[in-house]
């Protein structure tokens, strides 16, 4: 029988920047379900995830050294969930869920743009932060993984009903914060 050892995050960067063999392993024993989850939940396709987590591990090979985050299992769902929605651009479920969150907020591919949406990521960040936990955990596992409303209420032990409630509630409140931070665009 073999035991799994997981190494800690500090560890397991040690041996991406040793370019260890065994650092993927341990990769995939410490967060391979983790990333399976992001990636199929966007992708629908457990064959597509399995792909898209294979490829998110190289990024991360390639990218440690020189990167080396401090919220390790974070930066790795950002990667895993980049990946996805690379792969799947006109994902018809990720489609929707942009356009169910994205309604009024800027767009464009200019400098002046990029910065606004980092403005408006840093808005939305301190914006989850001041909301009250289940909501903050609802609103994170409807719109950056994917999740679908019945698994969040699930996950909450809510109703359905409950859970959009809660989503429709935390996106107008959302939108009142973005407006008065003049982030918001009608």
């Amino acid at each position: 029988m073999e035991v799994k050892h997981i190494l800690t995050n500090e560890q397991l960067m040690d041996l991406l920047e040793q370019r260890s063999q065994q650092a993927l392993h341990e990769l995939d024993c410490a967060y391979g379900p983790y990333c399976r989850a992001i990636a199929g939940n966007i992708l629908g396709c457990p064959e597509d995830a399995e792909e898209c987590v294979s490829d998110a591990y190289l990024a991360v090979w390639n990218a440690i050294p020189p990167a080396r985050p401090v919220s390790f299992k974070a930066w790795l769902g950002a990667v895993v969930r980049n990946k996805a929605l690379g792969r799947r651009p006109q994902n018809v479920r990720t489609e929707a869920l942009k356009a169910e969150l994205t309604e009024g907020l800027p767009d464009g591919a200019s400098v002046a743009a990029d910065c606004e949406a980092r403005a408006v990521g840093e808005a939305v960040s301190a914006f989850l932060r001041q909301q009250s936990a289940p909501a903050r955990t609802a609103f994170v596992r409807r719109y950056w993984y994917c999740d679908s409303v019945e698994a969040v209420a699930l996950r909450m032990g809510w109703s359905v009903s409950k859970t959009k409630s809660v989503l429709f509630r935390t996106r107008n409140k959302l939108k009142i914060y973005l407006k008065k931070e003049e982030l918001w665009h009608e």
